[in-house]
């Protein structure tokens, strides 16, 4: 039961959240939104890391990648250790326009957590945290972040980003 009400939840706010930037993502895909986000807690990484951390097929991210290098929100250099492979960064513009979604990012996070408490929500994010330590071992998959500013590395815990 745990595993549907887990996979179901995600599904729906998937489904949300693909409508709601849609309608108010500022020309971006939810798809390149998403990929931006793992270029900025990645930064530095791999295209084919970020293709798997994401769970995309690297052709899909490759798509995304090229929209979003089009928009020079991020930049891709050469990795110094293998020449074949591309290192993906964002760019000062990639943070200004997660500012600029970061009220989107908010209405989606009430409209989610509506009926829950700051406690609750609390419990709910660690109790998320420890099931997704639980499945990786991947340090970086457990480090906080911060979508908004690149100065700051910890993870909001305050809401959506």
């Amino acid at each position: 039961m745990f595993g549907f009400l887990l996979t179901d939840t995600s599904r729906l706010f998937r489904q949300y959240f693909e409508r709601m930037v849609t309608e108010n993502g500022f020309g971006l895909t939810p798809g390149e939104i998403r990929a931006l986000g793992y270029v900025i807690r990645f930064r530095g990484s791999r295209q084919a890391l970020l293709a798997e951390r994401m769970g995309v097929e690297p052709m899909t991210l490759s798509a995304y990648l090229d929209r979003l290098e089009g928009r020079s929100l991020i930049r891709r250099t050469m990795d110094t250790s293998d020449r074949r492979a591309k290192l993906i960064e964002p760019t000062e513009d990639a943070y200004a326009v997660m500012r600029e979604l970061d009220p989107l990012f908010t209405r989606i996070y009430q409209q989610l957590t509506q009926g829950l408490d700051a406690d609750e929500m609390a419990v709910v994010a660690q109790s998320l945290e420890k099931l997704r330590a639980n499945l990786t071992s991947d340090p970086q998959i457990k480090a906080p972040f911060n979508l908004i500013d690149p100065s700051d590395a910890a993870a909001r815990t305050d809401g959506p980003c």
